[in-house]
């Protein structure tokens, strides 16, 4: 079997266990593939929904029924968290629909859900709305990648078209990456500052 041929053999399972990792380039690569006719374009959004709702249904229910272990103490402990902890308390259907597209906030996001008073059945609709327009959106955004490297330079051999598009979804999530620490650091640097002030006040 040829490389090419065991990367279509795996293409669907792939984007499932990609998905399940917050794989959004591994999703998008999946939109590539349905644009070259692997699979269908449904079908990848499908199966990205899939392991995008078993992940976050399995750390919603993580930090609901082992909210008391080290792991998930340390997170909704962290003073980071906070901030995120009052809009799940204010805002709360809001906020569990926007954490799918908050690079960086999922994980601690869905667990501190979890160990919040909302109701699961509160929490499951919402999140699988959020998790179905995440996917179908990154799988769009594959095939929009994939269908753009054809217009501009021709049908290429499957590894290459992938591996393109594998290279503009790594430069945005580092570009995403990249903002996110830029709008991070004055905050981070305020809260330090006001923490130093408290400090040099003590008696």
């Amino acid at each position: 079997m040829s490389l090419e041929s065991l990367v279509q053999t795996l293409g669907l399972p792939g984007v499932f266990v990609g998905a399940v990792l917050e794989g959004e380039v591994i999703v998008m690569l999946g939109g590539a593939m349905a644009h070259r006719g692997v699979f269908s374009f449904e079908a990848a959004a499908l199966v990205a929904t899939a392991g995008a709702a078993l992940a976050d249904q399995a750390l919603f229910l993580f930090g609901r029924f082992f909210r008391n272990a080290r792991l998930v103490q340390r997170v909704i402990t962290h003073r980071r968290a906070g901030r995120l902890m009052r809009l799940v308390h204010e805002h709360p259907n809001r906020t569990i629909f926007l954490l799918r597209f908050i690079y960086g906030a999922r994980t601690v996001g869905l667990m501190l859900v979890g160990s919040s008073q909302i109701r699961w059945h509160v929490f499951a609709p919402i999140s699988l709305l959020s998790v179905a327009i995440w996917a179908h959106v990154m799988t769009a955004l594959g095939y929009g990648a994939g269908l753009w490297l054809e217009q501009m330079f021709g049908q290429r051999g499957l590894l290459l078209h992938l591996a393109i598009v594998a290279a503009i979804g790594g430069v945005v999530w580092v570009a995403v990456r990249w903002i996110r620490a830029r709008r991070q650091a004055p905050c981070n640097g305020a809260s330090e500052t006001e923490e130093s002030d408290t400090e040099g006040r003590l008696p």
